[in-house]
């Protein structure tokens, strides 16, 4: 019976995991039409972060748009790893 019961908390974790999504825009917003998709590795829940991503595209930008978001798979990463490894994507739009 307890084995039914861990299966079942197992699930309702998984399908309960939400996506976060930030969203910045600068100026305009982006007109380009490009993209760039970068990871951020985060450690403990989020307290600790191995390295910001550098995005040299967008330093001389001024519409832009950034998302940050932890999509399910990070969640996924998150939950079987106990919140000691915590991904999150992050999107560059220009």
């Amino acid at each position: 019976m307890s084995r039914i019961k861990l299966i079942l908390v197992l699930t309702l974790l998984v399908l309960t995991v939400s996506c976060n999504v930030h969203t910045f825009t600068f100026g305009e917003g982006p007109s380009e039409g490009y993209s760039k998709v970068l990871k951020q590795h985060n450690f403990i829940g989020g307290f600790i972060s191995n390295k910001t991503p550098v995005i040299n595209e967008i330093n001389d930008e001024i519409n832009y748009s950034i998302v940050v978001k932890q999509s399910f798979f990070d969640g996924v990463f998150t939950i079987f790893s106990f919140g000691l490894y915590t991904p999150t994507t992050i999107i560059v739009n220009k």
